[in-house]
């Protein structure tokens, strides 16, 4: 299983435009072959701050949807209201 962190940093005011057009790519996303789970979260610590965590069952299958036009639409859609790069981690969740 692959384990993907997402860390979305708002540029102020623009949170819950953020949130908002998650809904697509996480509802989508849902339905992509291999996918376990999708989900947006809020840090507690910082209103601006949001964790994209997503979990697949294999690497080839979360390239796939780095392909598919939610994915690519969700960047473009966001990508005015972000103060940052986003910064993403990869992880394998298989046995060490």
């Amino acid at each position: 299983m692959i384990i993907v962190t997402a860390k979305i940093k708002a540029k102020k005011g623009e949170r819950d435009k953020i949130i908002a057009k998650s809904q697509d790519i996480i509802k989508f996303s849902r339905l992509d072959p291999g996918n376990i789970s999708y989900n947006l979260y809020a840090d507690t610590g910082d209103d601006d701050l949001l964790v994209m965590l997503e979990e697949w069952e294999s690497s080839e299958l979360l390239e796939a949807h780095m392909q598919t036009e939610h994915f690519k639409a969700f960047g473009e859609a966001i990508k005015d209201s972000i103060a940052e790069e986003m910064d993403i981690g990869v992880y394998s969740a298989d046995k060490l």
